[in-house]
C-alpha cells in the first residue's frame, strides 16, 4: 500500500468517524445526558433555539426520580416526556422537544401552563365539607345570576373530578381511559354517527355528542368535538385546562391523520392504542 492509498484511508476513516460522533446521541440518550444528576459539561453543544441548557439535571432535587419516554422520532424532530416524582410522590410531566441538524439538539422545553390557577380551584372545590356542598346547591335554586359554583351534586363531582384529571400525569390520564374504555368506545361510535348530521361552527368545528352531556361528564369530559386549529380530523375528548393550554383525548382512523407535535401548540402526544392518543397543547 502506497502513501497516497494510505493517506486517502486515513481520511476516510477519519470522516466516517466524525459522521458517527456527530449522530451517535440519539433524542432518548440525550434527554438523559441532560437530566441526569451529574453535570451534563458538553450541553451547550447539544442546544438550540430557546433552550440554553436550563433546566437540567442539575436543577431537580437529588431525591426525585426522573421516567423518560419517547413520544416521537423521525428524521429531524423528536419528543421525549420526562416525568419528575418528588420525595413526597407528587409528579409533573415535562416534554423535551429535539430538531436534529448534524447532530441532535434540544431546542425547547415545555410543560402544561397555568396549572397554579386550576390547582386553587379544585383546593377550593375538594376541602368543601358534604353539608358545605348541599349548602351550595340548595342556595343556587335561588340564583339568577348563574354565577353559582354548581347546581348539583353530580355538577359538583364533574368540577372536581375534571380539575384532578387536567393536572393527573400522563400515565394516570392513561389509566383514567383504560379503567373506562367501553365508555369512551360508546361515545366515539357516537361521534361518527354525528359526523354526517351535525354543521361545522365558524372555526370549523363540530360539537359532537350533543345531549349526552350527563355521559360524557361521568368520565369528566368538558366536550366532545372535531376539527378546529391543529387537531384536524381527530374526534378530540376535550378535558379542559385554561385559555389554549388544555389536556384531552384524541382518536383519529388513520394515524396519517395524527397531529404533529410542535413547542408552540402541541407540545405532546402519547399513544394509548387502537386509535386512541392522550394530548396537551400550548
Amino acid at each position: 500500500m502506497n502513501k497516497s492509498t494510505k493517506l486517502t484511508l486515513l481520511l476516510f476513516i477519519l470522516t466516517l468517524s466524525n459522521a458517527y460522533s456527530q449522530t451517535s446521541i440519539l433524542p432518548l440518550d440525550l434527554a438523559k445526558k441532560i437530566f441526569s444528576k451529574a453535570k451534563f459539561t458538553d450541553i451547550k453543544k447539544y442546544c438550540a433555539g430557546e433552550y440554553k441548557g436550563r433546566p437540567n439535571g442539575t436543577d431537580i432535587d437529588k431525591n426525585a426520580t426522573l421516567q423518560f419516554v419517547l413520544l416521537s422520532q423521525t428524521v429531524d424532530k423528536a419528543v421525549v416526556a420526562i416525568t419528575i416524582i418528588d420525595k413526597t410522590g407528587k409528579g409533573l410531566d415535562t416534554y423535551l422537544h429535539f430538531s436534529k441538524g448534524n447532530i441532535w439538539k434540544a431546542n425547547a422545553f415545555r410543560a402544561l401552563a397555568m396549572t397554579g390557577i386550576i390547582e386553587g380551584a379544585k383546593k377550593e372545590l375538594a376541602q368543601l365539607s358534604s353539608k358545605k356542598v348541599d349548602s351550595l346547591i340548595a342556595i343556587s335554586k335561588n340564583d339568577t345570576t348563574g354565577n353559582s359554583m354548581f347546581k348539583s351534586r353530580e355538577d359538583y363531582e364533574f368540577q372536581l373530578g375534571n380539575l384532578n384529571l387536567i393536572l393527573a400525569l400522563d400515565s394516570q390520564i392513561i389509566d383514567h381511559f383504560n379503567k373506562n374504555k367501553g365508555a369512551f368506545e360508546r361515545l366515539k361510535d357516537i361521534a361518527f354517527k354525528n359526523l354526517d348530521t351535525t354543521k361545522a361552527d365558524d372555526e370549523r368545528r363540530i360539537k359532537l355528542c350533543n345531549g349526552l352531556e350527563n355521559d360524557f361528564h361521568k368520565l369528566f369530559i368538558n366536550s366532545i368535538e372535531t376539527g378546529g386549529y391543529e387537531l384536524g380530523n381527530c374526534i378530540n375528548f376535550s378535558i379542559g385546562g385554561m385559555l389554549d393550554n388544555t389536556v384531552g383525548y384524541l382518536f383519529v382512523r388513520d394515524k396519517k391523520d395524527v397531529p404533529e407535535m410542535n413547542p408552540s401548540r402541541i407540545i405532546m402526544i402519547r399513544e394509548i392504542g387502537n386509535g386512541w392518543y392522550i394530548y396537551k397543547t400550548t
